[in-house]
């Protein structure tokens, strides 16, 4: 839709359709209103997310990619940080619907700004643009979607049953560990940043293959912490390490696709992610209970390294 209406009316609806969903929310009267609620929600993330990104890819000169959506992830990973204080807010001091209707405000403030604006910037580059499906999936974008589909497999084993590991294995409270995830997008702030930086200096490809590899090293490394603090700081930093792909991996697709076809380009990609986190719990569970609840790291560790070589001996035009 992005590719055949543009950018601008798919982030106006997805704007629209978040706040309208957190109306529904703040006043759900039964199960089935808060549902679809949360469900308008989520599908406007899709759209606002994937006319976003489209619209940074094309605006731009691709070497000036990598910065521009290392900005975009910490501002975004910002907003996740404002949400969940938000919440702790209203459930201390009131109720959490008050957290659905605070944040309706600006995001209809911010579609009635978008409204007026005549366009989107874009970027002209000269290139040789199809509209077939052929011209996105090509062997290089299929192999980079294949490498990142692995890393999330390897990073949703880890998300979905550390807490698990931390109360069960390690003896720590509820509380706890679910504070030391609150922290995620704190840590996703410095490091969508910092990979957005390092790699316009050093390049998309070889920073990706840096923070996957430091995923991997530090995720092998959780079972063997000795203190609860150790334990903590070698999360975080896989935590650091696991929230520094997106800048680079937005930045590649874009270098991988023609810009007409950037909109369906992102689609993929985010449902290739999507698809990967539903599916791999219920299979690493089933794995889990065969093992031991310990060999989630090793498991997360294989997946890790096989994604790097995969996306070391993929194509130059990675960079």
């Amino acid at each position: 839709m992005v590719d055949r209406i543009g950018a601008k009316p798919i982030l106006l609806l997805g704007m629209i359709l978040q706040g309208f969903g957190g109306v529904i929310v703040a006043g759900s009267w039964t199960v089935v209103t808060l549902i679809f609620g949360l469900t308008c929600i989520s599908v406007a993330s899709s759209f606002y997310h994937n006319s976003g990104l489209s619209t940074i890819s094309r605006s731009l000169m691709p070497n000036k990619l990598s910065k521009a959506m290392g900005l975009h992830n910490a501002m975004g990973a910002g907003g996740a940080s404002l949400g969940l204080l938000t919440l702790t807010l209203a459930l201390t001091y009131g109720h959490w619907r008050s957290a659905y209707i605070l944040w309706v405000i600006p995001i209809w403030i911010w579609s009635l700004f978008l409204l007026k604006m005549s366009h989107l910037p874009y970027y002209e580059k000269h290139e040789n643009n199809h509209n077939t499906t052929k011209s996105i999936l090509t062997k290089d974008f299929v192999s980079f979607l294949s490498s990142m589909g692995i890393r999330q497999a390897g990073a949703t084993v880890i998300l979905t049953f550390m807490t698990t590991y931390m109360v069960f294995i390690r003896g720590f409270s509820e509380a706890t560990a679910s504070f030391i995830f609150t922290l995620g997008p704190l840590i996703g702030i410095m490091s969508s940043l910092f990979a957005g930086y390092l790699g316009f200096m050093l390049g998309d490809k070889k920073i990706l293959m840096l923070v996957m590899l430091g995923a991997a090293g530090t995720v092998i490394l959780i079972p063997f912490t000795s203190t609860t603090i150790f334990l903590i700081i070698v999360f975080l930093c896989f935590a650091f390490f696991k929230d520094s792909v997106w800048a680079p991996m937005s930045s590649i697709t874009a270098k991988l696709t023609p810009s007409n076809r950037r909109g369906l380009a992102y689609s993929l990609s985010m449902s290739t992610q999507q698809s990967i986190i539903a599916f791999t719990p219920p299979i690493a569970a089933k794995f889990i209970e065969t093992t031991s609840l310990n060999a989630i790291f090793p498991l997360s560790f294989i997946l890790l390294i096989a994604s790097t070589i995969i996306l070391k001996f993929s194509s130059k035009k990675y960079n």
